[in-house]
């Protein structure tokens, strides 16, 4: 049986977030369409490429900064989603790194995910008050979320050497 990329993350999120008592179905949906994202792009997101290979704060930081508007809002959503990604995932990396080379720690970059979606969620030029809603929810859920994720990624997924 075949499966799409982003059902087979939805089944597997659902359940992990449901363990760690976070039950909101669209907080599931939405970490489930980030983590198919990184699988299987979508050809037609026009800022997929803006951001992609930054893994250190600093680079966002220095494209967040200068930004005004839907920019911001979008490179916020763009920060968040990668180190969500990034500490759910894979969180030894992170570890490994800060440990070789003194870059900062696991819990900088889930401080940073969660700040990322925050700004995203205040931002006031997103007339959709569902999508802020829904990252300021995530943003409060971070460190459950991330946990999930890190046992979700034990179990189930393999992600190589």
């Amino acid at each position: 049986m075949e499966v799409s990329a982003r059902f087979y993350f939805y089944i597997l999120v659902r359940h992990s977030f449901l363990d760690a008592g976070l039950r909101d179905v669209d907080l599931a949906d939405y970490v489930a369409s980030v983590l198919a994202g990184r699988v299987c792009p979508d050809a037609n997101d026009l800022l997929q490429h803006v951001t992609r290979g930054f893994t250190h704060a600093a680079e966002f930081l220095s494209v967040i900064a200068p930004s005004r508007g839907r920019m911001r809002f979008h490179l916020h959503v763009a920060a968040g989603n990668q180190f969500l990604v990034l500490t759910g995932l894979y969180p030894d990396f992170l570890r490994q790194r800060s440990a070789a080379t003194g870059t900062p720690d696991l819990d900088f970059y889930e401080s940073f995910a969660r700040q990322a979606f925050l700004g995203a969620a205040d931002s006031q030029t997103i007339p959709c008050p569902a999508s802020r809603r829904l990252l300021g929810t995530l943003a409060e859920a971070m460190p459950d979320a991330r946990r999930s994720l890190n046992r979700m990624a034990e179990e189930f997924v393999f992600l190589g050497e």
